[in-house]
């Protein structure tokens, strides 16, 4: 048995991620509800956490990450697998730069999301990044992935595209240490 630990902020993957972990009996997972920015909240719910998916932001994710790996840090929980679902456009991979909802200001935005990743990356902790276009409700289960540094077509991803390739980055231990752009195939 897996445990999986979510950190969400209102994301439209998650529903979508939920729906898929109801056929998984191999894996128990708990949705985090205590302050982002408190280390010590995530006490009880690091105990015995293999793997980790935050669906932060689009704000402070930074200050959301220091505390979680402080947090990581004083429980040190068995983390196999952390995966980050972070921004497409936050590593200069798209032609024009896309507008982020309800980001006001898009340097402070980008550095905080670069940050957020630093940390990850850092951490030691085995981990996927996956930057995410503007999301679709419609069901398609086809994708395209997109390498750190390689250029991405502006575009857009489903939902439940996302959610597949995040359970199949954990069940399958798939993009180990690696940042990737997802859009629609």
């Amino acid at each position: 048995m897996k445990k999986l630990l979510i950190l969400n902020e209102h994301h439209s993957v998650v529903p979508a991620l939920k729906k898929l972990l109801v056929g998984e009996s191999e894996i128990d997972y708990q949705e985090y509800s205590g302050d982002l920015q408190d280390a010590a909240s995530y006490a009880t719910y690091l105990q015995g956490v293999d793997w980790i998916l935050t669906a932060l932001g689009p704000n402070d994710v930074d200050l959301d990450f220091e505390a979680l790996f402080d947090g990581i840090d004083d429980v040190q929980p068995p983390i196999s697998h952390f995966v980050m679902l972070s921004y497409a456009g936050v590593d200069d991979e798209l032609p024009v730069q896309p507008s982020y909802e309800n980001v006001k200001n898009l340097t402070e935005f980008i550095k905080q999301q670069r940050y957020a990743i630093k940390i990850v990356d850092e951490s030691e902790i085995p981990y996927s990044i996956i930057r995410v276009p503007k999301l679709i409700d419609r069901a398609n289960s086809k994708y395209q992935l997109f390498n750190e540094g390689e250029a991405m077509p502006n575009g857009e991803v489903s939902n439940e595209a996302v959610a597949r390739l995040v359970l199949a980055a954990f069940k399958d231990n798939q993009l180990i240490n690696r940042s990737v752009g997802i859009i629609n195939a």
